[in-house]
């Protein structure tokens, strides 16, 4: 069923399918394809590769259909046999482990799962793993305090994680801060409402949220660049002396 002869090609539609949101069909395909290869005895690293990402799909579907307690079910096992698949490639294939979905973002995933459930403190505890593997993670740490709420102790943290992602940059009409260092980006309204919420109580959180509004403000402004960083780098390309005055 759903062309399950061919593995890849059936989990590249289930993509597209998800993309489309016909989770419905993405729920029944990907829980078949799951099945298959958690029934098989033996699993190379390629097998294992593609049932780790059709958990990752079926965990996200699941939760999206407000079928919280599978959706929890099935982040478990992704936890399990993502430990086995590194297991795995560890021993047989060391350099293709950087080309795994980064822990923090599973970790992530499921603390966003535990939180559609209404498991509040799970969900923190999963959103505090991601921020432990990559210091720095603003998702992460925003997923923390939005959780808490306004009284969260953690505004201070999310402040530190925000200067030090660097500039306000523009992009496709939204404004975004980018950490370097492989952390996912933030669009940074959602920032915002936490660092001025708490700010009052915090002399960091209230810092950096007038930063950002005032590098918003001069971006819109034209007073500088729409990606500070880019043009940065941009400058150091072009020649310090005018060679043609010499020739």
């Amino acid at each position: 069923m759903f062309g399950m002869s061919d593995p890849n090609q059936t989990l590249s539609q289930m993509i597209r399918y998800f993309e489309e949101q016909r989770y419905e069909m993405v729920e029944v395909m990907s829980s078949e394809f799951t099945g298959m290869l958690l029934a098989q005895k033996s699993r190379d690293a390629a097998n294992q590769t593609l049932l780790v990402k059709g958990l990752r799909i079926l965990t996200e579907v699941l939760s999206r259909r407000k079928k919280h307690k599978l959706a929890i079910k099935a982040s478990s096992v992704l936890q399990r046999e993502r430990k086995k698949l590194e297991k795995m490639l560890l021993q047989s294939a060391p350099h293709l482990l950087q080309k795994l979905t980064p822990m923090e973002e599973d970790m992530r995933c499921i603390g966003t799962v535990y939180l559609a459930s209404g498991k509040k403190r799970k969900a923190v505890k999963f959103f505090h793993k991601a921020h432990k593997i990559q210091r720095g993670n603003l998702l992460a740490m925003l997923s923390v305090c939005q959780t808490e709420g306004v009284a969260t102790k953690h505004c201070k943290t999310l402040a530190n994680d925000v200067q030090q992602a660097g500039p306000v940059i523009l992009e496709n009409g939204q404004y975004w801060l980018k950490p370097e260092g492989g952390a996912k980006s933030a669009q940074i309204d959602p920032i915002l409402a936490i660092m001025e919420s708490c700010g009052h109580g915090h002399s960091e959180c209230e810092e950096q949220s007038q930063r950002i509004r005032q590098e918003c403000s001069d971006i819109s402004e034209g007073i500088t660049a729409a990606n500070v960083r880019l043009q940065s780098a941009m400058d150091t390309l072009k020649p310090k002396h005018d060679y043609h005055k010499y020739s």
